[in-house]
């Protein structure tokens, strides 16, 4: 990759949060005061997933979703690093010798507040300092994005999903949080009950939500559309096989095989065990009122 005068961040950059943002715009700015072009340097896989494959790492966003808003927010060039043991081994200094200084030729690097890198995360800020006054780049560190008096950070919204709050989860991602998938063939048991359903396919290492009911916001086809989604296993039919069914208000059509995007934008109830069919019924159409309350419909 060359560019003229490059500047870049450094980071994983999972969820393209606020915390994100902030540095992709310090980037930008950095790019425009050097004349040069900004870039985004990150890593595939996640690091987390070669170096502690054992924590069952899930993602806020997949490589794909990620590149994508990154580019929504203003920077076109991305510099991908294939993630190893290989690399993970490489001392902080040897990384930005090879990667930063002989690779790109960098004129700036922007990273955050608590950014650690290189063999045993000894890489800091006060290094890039060192190193930048050798090879000639400057270092922009950026401050923690705080919202509500906490620090923006994926882990941070992790455990806000995980706990299905993802109302609040949306105020440090900027957005709602999203699921996209293909939409395939369930047990078409939402239909029997008088509400239709979605099976969604969503991308193994994305992160799931909290099991229960939630109000969601639906992308097809380029198309808004509104309804409920319920992640769990059915209960009330004796399921033992987690599920994505989203019913869509107003909609009608066949689309299986089609992709579609999900997003959350607050949680209804905790899935649980109806006595009858009937009596799920009637709770669905309870759900879909609240749901409606909450979307403003």
């Amino acid at each position: 990759m060359r560019l003229r005068n490059p500047v870049g961040t450094l980071g994983n950059f999972d969820g393209v949060h606020l915390g994100h943002r902030a540095l992709l715009e310090a980037t930008r700015d950095l790019a425009r005061e050097l004349s040069g072009e900004p870039l985004v340097i990150t890593f595939e896989p996640h690091p987390r997933l070669i170096l502690r494959p054992e924590a069952g790492l899930h993602l806020l966003t997949t490589f794909e979703e990620k590149l994508r808003l990154i580019e929504e927010a203003g920077i076109s060039s991305v510099l991908v690093i294939p993630f190893d043991r290989e690399v993970a081994d490489l001392p902080a200094e040897e990384f930005v010798e090879e990667y930063l200084v002989y690779g790109l030729g960098l004129k700036g690097l922007v990273v955050g507040f608590n950014y650690r890198f290189g063999r045993g995360r000894g890489g800091d800020q006060e290094l890039l300092k060192h190193l930048g006054e050798r090879y000639g780049f400057r270092v922009r560190v950026i401050p923690p994005r705080v919202v509500e008096g906490q620090v923006v950070s994926s882990t941070l919204i992790r455990e806000l999903l995980e706990k299905g709050e993802v109302r609040r989860a949306a105020l440090f991602l900027g957005r709602p949080y999203f699921l996209s998938g293909r939409v395939i063939r369930g047990e078409a048991r939402g239909r029997t009950l008088g509400f239709p359903t979605a099976n969604l396919e969503p991308p193994p290492e994305k992160l799931l939500p909290a099991r229960g009911v939630y109000a969601v916001r639906v992308c097809l086809k380029g198309k808004i559309f509104f309804g409920v989604m319920n992640i769990g296993e059915k209960p009330t039919f004796g399921g033992h096989r987690l599920s994505l069914e989203v019913h869509i208000f107003e909609f009608e059509s066949d689309i299986y095989g089609e992709r579609l995007s999900v997003e959350f934008i607050d949680f209804l109830r905790p899935e649980r065990k109806f006595p009858s069919p009937a009596a799920l019924a009637e709770q669905i159409i309870k759900d879909c009122q609240k749901a409606r309350e909450l979307l403003k419909l």
